[in-house]
């Protein structure tokens, strides 16, 4: 793990590079609310932080299973974007880079989530609640 005050200096000054994955089950994607900040209280498309030296295509395989529990063959990239954020952790804004991969389950689905996120569900189309980001993404997915 970063030492606290570096991963502040991080956020203060560099974007973060990130991982998304839309898991792809029965023609519907996986989402997960999110617990912290940023986007905290929201659904998302779980994904977070790649480390030092881990392939884009590693950190999507490990992001689905720790925080779904889900093992998954990865698929294509279907989007990239930046993100925003001003409620990020520690109360410093948040910028990354975000890739987003399908990804497709390989033995029977029993979702598990990590401490990060309170709920799941599976969604068949774009609910106009959700971020810009998400949205987007779902529709790269093949969502309407």
């Amino acid at each position: 793990m970063i030492p606290e005050k570096l991963y502040k200096d991080i956020l203060k000054n560099i974007p973060i590079a990130c991982v998304d994955v839309c898991i792809v089950y029965n023609g519907c994607i996986l989402l997960v609310k999110r617990n912290t900040p940023p986007a905290k209280d929201q659904y998302w498309i779980p994904g977070g932080r790649v480390q030092k030296d881990e392939l884009l295509i590693t950190c999507a395989h490990r992001k689905a299973l720790e925080e779904t529990g889900i093992l998954c063959n990865v698929g294509p990239i279907i989007h990239t974007q930046e993100t925003l954020f001003n409620d990020g952790p520690h109360d410093i804004p948040v910028h990354s880079i975000n890739v987003c991969f399908l990804l497709y389950p390989i033995d029977a689905v029993n979702v598990k989530l990590d401490s990060y996120s309170s709920d799941y569900k599976w969604v068949n189309k774009i609910e106009n609640k959700l971020h810009h980001y998400v949205k987007i993404c779902l529709s790269k997915a093949g969502l309407k």
